[in-house]
């Protein structure tokens, strides 16, 4: 009788990650990433409950590596386009990662949090929206809410695979949005 293969619980989540960072979340199921394992299910019924709980797993981790690339914005000399650029950034170079956390048919819940995340960062980013361009509260949250619906725009067609901008150009288009926007709020 040959040796039992074991995994532990983290080395099938990190095939199941490997599995949906290359091809997207609807190809995590018990039986694929068993097959990918080289194994039968019962490893991955046995580390984990059920296969929703191995989703899980790759969510969570999914949103590690996006919190990276928005920390790493927010060292931007202007951290609040350094955090959009960056959601649009992760877009372009996970767009499997970024369809499953932001454009999967359960994340209504995530529609305001767009740009860079309010669980994440929003507060640090408004707030030198507030200090840096001398806006109010409501005048910062409305800018705020502009410029993520139109960085999700830039994003959602980078992980489409359908954009014909570069990284410059939305660099560009968003410091052009961001001067009109602003000096529309100076003529309210």
């Amino acid at each position: 009788m040959p040796p039992k293969v074991r995994f532990t619980k983290e080395q099938i989540a990190e095939a199941a990650y490997n599995m949906v960072k290359k091809f997207g979340i609807d190809i995590l199921t018990a039986r694929n990433l068993a097959a990918e394992l080289g194994v039968s299910t019962a490893p991955i019924f046995t580390a984990f409950k059920n296969i929703e709980e191995v989703q899980e797993a790759v969510k969570e981790r999914a949103k590690t590596e996006y919190r990276a690339y928005i920390e790493e914005g927010l060292k931007h000399d202007i951290p609040f386009k350094g955090a959009g650029l960056k959601y649009v950034e992760f877009a372009k170079n996970e767009p499997e990662l970024f369809k499953m956390l932001f454009m999967g048919r359960d994340n209504f819940e995530s529609i305001p949090h767009y740009h860079p995340g309010k669980d994440i960062s929003a507060e640090k980013v408004l707030n030198v929206v507030e200090s840096n361009y001398a806006k109010d509260k409501d005048s910062a949250m409305r800018l705020y809410n502009h410029l993520s619906v139109y960085m999700h725009g830039f994003a959602v067609m980078f992980a489409q695979g359908n954009s014909v901008f570069t990284m410059d150009d939305v660099s560009r288009m968003m410091s052009e949005v961001f001067m009109a926007l602003s000096a529309k709020e100076k003529n309210i």
